[in-house]
């Protein structure tokens, strides 16, 4: 793999570290368990980008390495899942029955994978990447899909008055969120038909998912950290809830 690929992937676990630590404060502020479960899902995928292409980086395949980012990144969207089925399904069946499926699933891939020899994950002939690919790339598309409901709803009640424009807009925001995300999983499969037929590393891959992966996390940062100009563009001509219920 092209040495700029993994500082390019260095880069983005730093942004990870940056905004999962920003989460991390914010929810010793607030107590607020939404905001801790995504800051560990931050932390732990920026701690598997580090220790997945640290080896490379250095030039040493250190294999132990790359099988404890990808166990880390797998842990890392354990609260992802929990925060999306407490925060828009708590209390669902189905949900529940989601979440942990798709946890089992995703661990059997990364296990049985690497037994077989697919230290990275990227063997996309067997069936065992597939069951870790869904399981890092539902969760996404998931929030996206639960956000985009919520959206809706909130939209109807902006319209008398029993909901903000800055409520609404947070619920787009985490449909971008898991959006971007989700084709940033997707993209990796032409990448690794690619790489299964050359065995060399596409750069463009790496640029497409890691572009996906940064515009997430501003949607991510937008909804938790909304700077002042942004609040006053998207709350431009609406009503503010409260004015309907005096």
């Amino acid at each position: 793999m092209d040495e700029n690929v993994y500082v390019f992937n260095l880069l983005a676990a730093l942004l990870y570290a940056i905004v999962g630590a920003r989460l991390l404060a914010l929810s010793r502020r607030t107590r607020a368990r939404p905001e801790k479960l995504l800051a560990a899902n931050y932390l732990a995928t920026g701690a598997s980008y580090l220790l997945y292409e640290h080896a490379g980086l250095i030039g040493i395949e250190l294999q132990w390495l790359l099988v404890a980012g990808r166990i880390i990144y797998s842990v890392g969207l354990v609260p992802l899942l929990i925060f999306t089925r407490d925060v828009f399904r708590r209390g669902s069946p189905w949900a529940n029955a989601l979440t942990w499926s798709t946890l089992l699933g995703m661990f059997a891939g990364v296990l049985f994978s690497t037994l077989q020899g697919d230290i990275e994950g990227v063997v996309i002939s067997s069936p065992w990447f597939w069951l870790d690919w869904a399981g890092y790339t539902i969760p996404y598309v998931w929030i996206s899909a639960e956000a985009l409901i919520a959206r809706s709803a909130a939209l109807k009640r902006a319209r008398i008055g029993l909901c903000d424009a800055e409520t609404a807009n947070r619920f787009l925001l985490w449909a971008l969120f898991g959006a971007f995300a989700s084709v940033a999983g997707i993209s990796l499969i032409p990448l690794y038909l690619e790489y299964d037929v050359t065995q060399i590393w596409p750069l463009w891959g790496d640029f497409v998912s890691g572009g996906c992966e940064a515009a997430s996390t501003l949607m991510l940062w937008l909804a938790f950290f909304p700077p002042a100009r942004y609040r006053r563009w998207v709350n431009r001509g609406s009503r503010p809830a409260r004015d309907v219920e005096r």
